[in-house]
């Protein structure tokens, strides 16, 4: 089956992930769950096409779109522009025409692809250029556009929010990957929805348990990026300073962007005094990473917004336990409920706080944890099992009726 993945793609992730001969885009920084599923079809002998967009690269380098060779997957990059709103090099931001020039970007790749069938990933411009397209199109969802709003309450939030929506009432077939989203979702679309979680790559998955001294460790590691009201880590740093006084012995790492040395992070920490026994080291190379999860204690995630949390489905992988929020869209799922992760307030820093100290004091608690934590994520995360998933989607939409594309011009 020719199979387009329309979504945002990591360049060096999937250059690494897929044994490109040529160094790609830089495309979408982030998790690699793209790549995963790119791989994971490349592996079952699909041919697929990995078609995103860059707004690092100049315009002009990629328009309408350059294609990358790789076993079993041509990866597509399209143009981007650098602005939301404000013109840049003759041409008018992003938002202003709901990313009309991306979209016929987008839309000349997949059919240059020519697939069996499109999926694409997030309800923005990926997917509306995908059911511009007329192939069967399968899209996901991996965010509920109200509540991004609600936490980023500006006007480019407002255009992607009308982009969601007109999204939404087009798809004839859409998952969201948990159960607090679908709910979302369902006021905005009369399509049943299909949940179907992030998948893991094969590295985490393989990446074994935790070290038998992570416990002992006595550390955390939070792994956030951007020092927003959403990622919430004020109220983080200020319950493991209050944690602290309880166990003095207890120790930080604070990953991604903003979480650096002299960051932002680190500068409203140390104003306040809650810098001790925090390291902040900010954004770090994959390995790096899983490193830091299978030699901690404990993954401290205080969001207060997810749909399937990465960062949570890794730390999970490899058994570490997670403190997270039990109102937290997606999170209570994801823990089961709070059998495989403690849930807390995380809006409420002596709540955080009291948690760090009681699973620091109980070594039985944790291990239990650490099991239940490391089973489920094979349940929910492995890539085998969502591909298998996506694969039986995949054959529902070919047999469905099609429907003709209700398609806007690009301005």
């Amino acid at each position: 089956m020719r199979v387009a993945l329309v979504g945002p793609f990591s360049g060096p992730s999937l250059s690494a992930g897929l044994n490109f001969p040529a160094p790609l885009p830089p495309g979408y920084p982030g998790a690699p769950l793209m790549t995963a599923l790119a791989k994971g079809l490349v592996d079952r002998g699909h041919r697929v096409a990995a078609i995103s967009t860059d707004y690092y690269t100049p315009v002009d380098e990629l328009e309408p779109f350059r294609i990358f060779r790789g076993p079993g997957i041509d990866a597509y990059y399209c143009p981007q522009r650098p602005r939301s709103f404000r013109s840049s090099g003759g041409r008018r931001g992003r938002a202003v025409d709901f990313f009309a020039f991306e979209r016929a970007c987008l839309l000349r790749a997949i059919d240059d692809f020519r697939p069996d069938i499109v999926h694409a990933h997030w309800t923005y411009e990926f997917a509306w250029a995908a059911l511009d397209s007329g192939y069967p199109t399968l899209v996901t969802a991996h965010d509920s556009p109200a509540e991004v709003l609600r936490y980023f309450p500006h006007l480019y939030r407002l255009a992607r929010y009308f982009m969601a929506r007109r999204v939404l009432r087009r798809c004839q077939h859409l998952t969201a990957v948990s159960p607090d989203l679908e709910r979302d979702l369902r006021s905005l679309t009369r399509t049943p929805i299909d949940v179907v979680a992030n998948p893991l790559s094969g590295p985490i998955l393989q990446a074994g348990p935790c070290e038998p001294q992570a416990f002992d460790s006595k550390t955390l590691v939070m792994v956030n990026n951007g020092w927003i009201k959403l990622k919430n880590g004020e109220r983080a740093l200020e319950a493991f300073a209050l944690a602290r006084r309880s166990d003095p012995a207890l120790k930080l790492t604070c990953l991604g962007a903003d979480y650096q040395e002299g960051g932002p992070a680190q500068r409203w920490a140390m104003a306040r005094g809650f810098a001790e026994g925090v390291q902040f080291k900010g954004p770090v190379a994959q390995a790096e990473l899983v490193a830091h999860l299978r030699t901690s204690m404990a993954l401290l995630h205080p969001s207060l917004l997810e749909a399937c949390s990465m960062a949570i489905a890794e730390a999970m992988a490899v058994g570490l336990a997670v403190i997270a929020g039990a109102k937290t869209s997606g999170v209570a799922w994801q823990l089961d409920g709070g059998k495989a992760g403690v849930l807390v307030d995380v809006r409420d820093p002596a709540s955080i706080a009291q948690a760090i100290v009681q699973l620091a004091a109980d070594r039985a608690r944790w291990q239990a944890l650490s099991s239940a934590a490391c089973a489920r994520s094979r349940t929910l995360f492995s890539a085998d099992e969502v591909i298998d998933r996506y694969l039986a989607l995949y054959g529902d939409v070919l047999r469905a009726p099609q429907v003709q594309p209700d398609v806007v011009p690009a301005a």
